[in-house]
């Protein structure tokens, strides 16, 4: 791999490296480029790799993250040791890991549509104080009359970003599913919606018709960038057609250690002074 596109925030410690980094590349005789890259390098945290997915998903070249964030979930390689790059250029000592993308479509009360793709999760919420009320549609079956705040559609690897904090499971991100998690459920003697995380196969197809959606606005964002700021009555939700993201991992990566770190023992770097 000889053409490298660079995809970076603008943090000072993120900068640093992007310009050793570069130093680096450079003695090996690498190309840093804008367009037709064989790889792309994302130097920051989880966010920073969304954003570059988003913006690079139409390239279908593999993405390896250098960690200058503060999760790193998708990141592989540590600032301390940018050689490891070379690894992933040269030695090919790497594994690539494929992700699927949600697919969403929402149609307005104007009907104009919105297509987008989520890598992490859509998350489906009220905005106006009143609850959400939606009929939900497994594979053109009706499934549930949901109340509640709202609902939050996540893949395996978007497991540990909002759905896990919101009472979702935890999924290995290698399993071929995704989940459906419920924000605040509104369980009372006259609604039954669905109360806990559903796993679904990664085929099963979504459908939600939001109930009164002139009245109860609700707002649908990918990975935490909002779709419309219409009023939305339907939404459409199933897998990507053959649109996968290739994530770079060394082959050190364990998925059960990085939770263990990340999750559980929390490897906390946010702290009041």
């Amino acid at each position: 791999m000889n053409r490298v596109l660079i995809h970076h925030n603008i943090k000072a410690d993120s900068m640093l490296v992007k310009k050793e980094l570069t130093d680096l590349l450079a003695t090996k005789g690498k190309e840093i480029v804008n367009e037709n890259p064989d790889v792309i390098i994302v130097i920051g945290g989880d966010g920073t790799m969304l954003s570059a997915i988003r913006k690079y998903k139409h390239l279908r070249k593999p993405f390896v993250g250098i960690d200058t964030g503060t999760l790193g979930f998708l990141t592989t390689i540590m600032p301390n040791n940018l050689e490891k790059i070379f690894d992933v250029l040269d030695s090919k000592n790497y594994r690539i890991n494929s992700y699927p993308l949600l697919m969403v479509n929402t149609k307005t009360l104007s009907g104009d549509v919105y297509t987008e793709f989520a890598f992490n999760e859509i998350t489906i919420k009220h905005v106006e104080p009143k609850l959400m009320e939606a009929k939900v549609y497994l594979n053109t079956k009706p499934f549930n009359y949901f109340t509640g705040d709202g609902l939050i559609i996540s893949t395996p690897i978007g497991a540990t970003g909002y759905a896990i904090w919101a009472g979702g499971a935890v999924v290995h991100s290698d399993i071929p599913v995704y989940q459906i998690t419920p924000l605040t459920p509104n369980d009372n003697s006259v609604n039954r919606p669905m109360s806990s995380t559903m796993i679904v196969p990664i085929e099963t197809i979504l459908d939600i018709n939001i109930i009164k959606a002139h009245k109860r606005k609700v707002i649908v964002a990918c990975d935490g960038i909002k779709l419309s700021n219409e009023y939305i009555e339907d939404i459409h939700i199933k897998v990507a057609d053959d649109l996968t993201i290739d994530v770079i991992r060394s082959d050190e990566f364990d998925y059960f250690d990085l939770f263990k770190r990340k999750i559980i023992d929390k490897n906390i770097r946010r702290v009041l002074e």
